[in-house]
């Protein structure tokens, strides 16, 4: 039932992102690079929702998983609240360059996290679970690559329409995407013995920050 619910609002989240995607290739002549970039933006959306559903479907079997309902509600709500970002107010103000500047940050963070989630493959999960211990591809370098990815690509949305409540909302999901991964770290260093070691030579974000 759960993965029924979760593969329904990812294709929900395709859909809306479809018709986004419509509406910018009818508006795309004259073409510019605000709405290139715009374009670029929704399509790099519409294939990280349809990849998460396909490695939803084709993940492997958890080998132990989370039992904390808060952290499986702030794994749950960091998962499907971000979205909502684009619905918020935004301030009539913005002047062009940043909506370029916003989209190309937003393009940049949905490269990482399709980059993130293909090197992950069948260990995808919502709710912190451990498969197995990936670290191909950007996993080299930092622990949490997709979270990153995604919180660029939400910074890039508040960015493009900066208001107070954006602003709230961006700074809510950061703390509870470091809480998320802070708890995922404590499941996969009880489940592999050599975690602690590969955490020794990676960042948990940011390389030499964080």
């Amino acid at each position: 039932m759960g993965r029924l619910i979760a593969v329904s609002i990812f294709t929900f989240f395709i859909i809306l992102n479809i018709f986004v995607v419509y509406k910018d290739i009818g508006t795309l002549f004259p073409v510019n690079m605000i709405k290139a970039a715009a374009l670029i933006h929704h399509l790099l959306v519409v294939c990280f929702y349809a990849l998460i559903i396909l490695v939803y479907f084709l993940r492997s079997s958890a080998s132990s998983t989370s039992r904390s309902f808060i952290t499986n509600a702030i794994a749950v709500l960091t998962t499907f609240a971000p979205p909502a970002l684009s619905y918020l107010s935004r301030s009539e103000l913005t002047k062009p360059g940043v909506f370029l500047l916003a989209d190309l940050i937003i393009v940049l963070g949905m490269i990482l996290s399709i980059y993130s989630l293909s090197s992950l493959g069948r260990s995808f999960s919502i709710i912190p679970q451990a498969r197995k211990l990936v670290q191909s591809g950007p996993y080299r370098l930092v622990r949490h690559p997709l979270y990153l990815g995604e919180l660029i690509g939400l910074f890039g949305i508040v960015l493009a329409g900066l208001t107070i409540p954006k602003i709230a909302v961006f700074l809510l999901i950061v703390t509870c995407q470091v809480y998320r991964a802070f708890q995922e770290e404590k499941l996969l260093a009880d489940v592999f013995p050599e975690y602690k070691e590969y955490c020794l030579r990676t960042a948990r974000f940011i390389p030499g920050v964080f």
